[in-house]
């Protein structure tokens, strides 16, 4: 069996990151604007035979129910890039009805609900090459495998493809590792350190992440939960390299010897979980249904399945936990809270799963490669710990792998 060693990540900003006290108030003008927008489609006419959400209970809900700036404090949201001025210097002073729209989510006529869903996906498939270009922006060597990380996006040819064919690696392979949500790093890593491990030349295999979740913002539901689901999620990019242990440590190119290496990987579908957690194709963006339950579940389970992770290479996990560290998937701030309570660490152990969270928002898939990059330049964090990462996606599945720092 090879050891297989996880390095060279790099996160990559396609836009600017937003003040999170700034995308809660903006989000108030959009709920407003659609509400208002559905109440005329059902009259047919101007005339407000249905009474609207007025932009005062919009406000108190949004302000009430949304993330805040204390748990995150700046988001990348791409769709709104082209209204960053408004946000910036006017929407303070700016009245409900005369704020600054976004082009891009103007409706065509019968459309109440926004850009249907293959104008989302063609701002996925114009907006995400700049990421393969800034990954491979010093980079000659071509890998042996790339494997493609998504579950915002779909294109085919896809956006991976059309960078391999750009750069002429005709011998690089692509794997599409798509629709897993925010568990999506694990099966790729899996799939990547597979990918070595049946490979006679030990050749280098690239994760790129693409998660563009704002193309999904659903400004239409009016509910408690879609009022958090818009305050939590970001766009998020980052790309990181696998290898075989012995070419790692003899690639003279690779100045910093940093990473991690892989011990144990495992993954469950929580018995009964089914319907708790989903991830489905809507008719203009992909709908996210997440029940009150999930908590219970993972409060429940997360104990007994990182114990399992830890066993299958003899680790004791209560003896050995005070000297672990955790990268937690923020799937909220109470998430990271239930899992530290749950297992009995401290906080400080999952620091970087906090700090995350609060700088760039819940990334979905690429949010667990960013706490990873955290966690090797951390010059706290010494060589030979022990780090157990942790998320949940659609399933309602849990995945984990078992690292260690070199």
């Amino acid at each position: 069996m090879k050891s297989i060693i996880i390095s060279n990540f790099k996160p990559i900003l396609v836009g600017k990151l937003v003040e999170q006290q700034k995308l809660n108030q903006y989000t108030k003008f959009l709920y407003h604007h659609f509400q208002n927008l559905a109440v005329l489609s059902e009259t047919g006419n101007n005339e407000m035979q249905i009474e609207p959400n007025s932009f005062d209970v919009i406000s108190k809900q949004v302000d009430k129910y949304s993330i805040p700036p204390e748990n995150i404090n700046k988001r990348q949201i791409l769709i709104f890039e082209e209204v960053e001025d408004f946000l910036e210097n006017e929407m303070d002073y700016t009245a409900p009805l005369d704020y600054d729209f976004p082009s891009n989510l103007e409706t065509k006529t019968g459309d109440t609900f926004g850009p249907k869903i293959g104008v989302r996906m063609e701002w996925f498939k114009n907006k995400m090459g700049y990421v393969f270009d800034e990954f491979y922006s010093n980079v000659d060597k071509a890998p042996e495998n790339l494997v493609h990380v998504t579950c915002s996006g779909y294109s085919s040819p896809s956006v991976a493809q059309h960078a391999v064919i750009s750069r002429a690696w005709d011998t690089t392979q692509v794997t599409h590792s798509y629709q897993m949500g925010c568990y999506g790093a694990f099966p790729a890593i899996r799939t990547a350190s597979s990918l070595i491990s049946g490979s006679t030349t030990n050749g280098r295999a690239d994760v790129v992440h693409t998660e563009l979740l704002s193309a999904h913002l659903n400004l239409t539901e009016f509910s408690v939960a879609n009022t958090m689901i818009c305050s939590l999620f970001a766009d998020g990019f980052i790309g990181y390299s696998l290898y075989e242990e012995g070419s790692f440590m003899n690639d003279e190119t690779i100045l910093e010897k940093k990473g991690m290496r892989i011990l144990a990987a495992h993954e469950v579908i929580i018995p009964d979980s089914l319907e708790d957690m989903s991830w489905e194709l809507g008719e203009y963006n992909f709908l996210m249904t997440l029940s009150k339950r999930v908590p219970v579940f993972i409060r429940k389970n997360i104990k007994s399945f990182i114990t399992t992770l830890c066993d299958k290479v003899g680790i004791d996990f209560e003896g050995e936990k005070s000297t672990m560290h955790f990268a937690i998937h923020p799937g909220g701030p109470k998430i990271i809270d239930y899992v530290v309570d749950a297992i009995g660490i401290t906080k400080e152990q999952a620091s970087w799963s906090y700090d995350i969270l609060y700088r760039h928002g819940n990334m979905s898939s690429s949010t667990v490669p960013h706490i990873f990059n955290e966690i090797i330049n951390d010059p706290n964090i010494p060589a030979g710990t022990k780090i157990v990462a942790i998320a949940f996606g659609p399933g309602l599945t849990a995945t984990g792998l078992l690292l260690e720092k070199i």
